[in-house]
């Protein structure tokens, strides 16, 4: 009886297929963005242009980033600070903060937000804005809908003032000062482009060490994923911030939808298949922040992994029966929405191997393990390439920006810390892929928004979540050493997954 070997090994084959393809997209656009993108550009019409920043009871940060928006050199401007504060004292702050650039606040308009007062029935409450011809306070009583929700009610603020560019900034990114000159020109120069992405890097100066672990990877995608994806022609993603918008093209998709924990992927899904498309412009640069501590980065990973699982589930079909995408524009795309959800096959990966090293174990000297171990001896060096390369797919990003774009060589020396942080996090992908596929209820997570002088307490991650890693580790240890002990298999993954298990034990 083979039938356990061959079940098993067609299970292999088809997670390494699968591995494969996002393997495959990494290797393309690492070196695809080694080459520079062609873009073209006309001279910017003097359209307003409103640069929005989005702010949730930021206590710290929301001066600098007004400041650094004041001093764009784009003259027709407006900055609109859309605000959902819910503490009175920040509120009030924010209303001084309109008073010293001249506003007076506006009593009629017509813009309301139904707000609950705890007995179940809504009621009608204005919004709060104070207006001056260079900046608006634009204050929802409540944060429904979350960022989503803010967004599509500036929008239709926006629409009635007849503005249909924004460029959007979260509370603690700083664009660089021709952004908006030069991204216009990008935007005005294609008429099928419905928005304009930027680079977004992290400022060095003050960084701690956990930060640098965790900019590795999110700068990462700046550098080599995005600009191969310029280069080459694919699908480009609207990543939340630091983006130029035609609010025509926004509009005619249905907007941003409130309450969708990505409503970046969101809405990039709803773009193309529309027939939409993104620009990626990496010579603008934003400045902002990473997370300051590991909880606050397994909150926000575990929250974008909810909500890509929730676009991965909404928008597979649509993608692949649309006629605006072609067919390796649609592939690109599915491993878009399918990036965070990919980690579910990294755990049923590691799952399968516990499986069958027990299974190796109490069946030694079966047939069916004897036809097993036949078949693997035949193509293990061919298998050993595609696995080491499908592992290497995962760095790909970060050396093309270290060593070929950036040339900060000591940076390097920060990658396997960047590996192992964010593999840490496996159970909470798992969690968020979960509820994000079957649509359980998640509440938003807004990342904290900090000055580097005045960092409030670290939070530690939950004690459960802890004791699960530690086990997990002491499981996959067991592991190892049964592989060398039963088998003589000196396992180099231990060098990957103990040191990540032991980390989201510890911090």
């Amino acid at each position: 009886m083979v039938w356990p070997a061959i079940v098993l090994l067609v299970i292999q084959g088809i997670l390494l297929s699968f591995f494969c393809f996002f393997a495959f997209y990494n290797y393309l656009y690492g070196i695809a963005s080694l080459w520079k993108p062609r873009i073209r550009r006309i001279k910017p019409p003097d359209k307003t242009v409103a640069v929005v920043i989005v702010s949730f009871n930021e206590k710290h940060v929301l001066e600098d980033t007004v400041r650094a928006c004041e001093a764009l050199t784009y003259r027709n401007k407006i900055i609109v600070l859309a605000d959902d504060s819910t503490d009175p004292e920040i509120i009030e702050k924010n209303r001084r903060f309109a008073q010293l650039r001249g506003c007076q606040r506006v009593s009629e308009h017509p813009f309301f937000q139904e707000v609950d007062r705890g007995d179940g029935k809504g009621e009608l409450e204005p919004v709060e804005i104070w207006e001056s011809p260079h900046f608006i306070l634009f204050h929802r009583p409540m944060n429904a809908g979350f960022k989503g929700g803010s967004l599509e009610a500036v929008r239709h603020f926006l629409q009635s003032k007849q503005i249909d560019r924004m460029y959007l900034l979260d509370a603690d990114w700083h664009p660089q000062q021709d952004a908006l000159e030069q991204t216009l020109a990008v935007l005005e120069a294609d008429t099928n482009a419905a928005f304009v992405q930027t680079k977004r890097i992290s400022s060095r100066k003050g960084m701690n060490l956990f930060q640098k672990y965790v900019a590795i990877y999110e700068e990462g995608c700046y550098y080599a994923d995005f600009e191969g994806r310029q280069v080459i022609g694919h699908p480009i993603l609207f990543s939340g911030c630091c983006t130029l918008f035609r609010l025509e093209a926004v509009a005619a998709v249905g907007g941003f939808t409130p309450g969708h924990l990505t409503e970046d992927l969101d809405l990039t899904d709803r773009l193309w298949i529309h027939g939409w498309k993104g620009i990626y412009l990496g010579e603008v640069v934003n400045h902002g922040e990473v997370p300051f501590s590991y909880e606050h980065f397994r909150r926000q990973q575990e929250r974008w992994a909810a909500g890509s699982a929730r676009a991965l589930r909404d928008f597979f079909l649509p993608i692949l029966t649309t006629r605006k995408l072609s067919f390796i524009e649609k592939l690109s795309a599915i491993r878009q929405n399918a990036y965070f959800t990919s980690t579910l096959l990294t755990a049923l990966a590691l799952l399968l191997g516990i499986l069958t090293v027990l299974w190796l174990s109490v069946a030694w000297n079966s047939y069916a393990v004897e036809f097993y171990l036949y078949v693997m001896g035949l193509f293990r060096i061919p298998v050993l390439f595609v696995i080491y390369g499908c592992i290497l797919a995962n760095f790909i990003e970060p050396l093309v920006m270290i060593f070929v774009k950036k040339r900060s060589f000591r940076e390097a020396l920060h990658l396997p810390m960047s590996f192992w942080y964010t593999w840490s996090n496996l159970y909470a992908y798992i969690v968020g892929n979960i509820k994000g596929l079957f649509g359980v209820k998640f509440d938003w997570f807004c990342t904290p928004k900090f000055r580097r002088s005045s960092v409030e307490r670290f939070q530690r991650i939950p004690l459960t979540i802890r004791v699960v890693n530690l086990c997990t580790c002491a499981a996959f240890l067991c592991l190892y050493f049964t592989e060398g002990w039963m088998f003589g298999w000196f396992d180099e993954f231990a060098l990957l997954w103990l040191p990540a298990f032991l980390l989201g034990s510890m911090e």
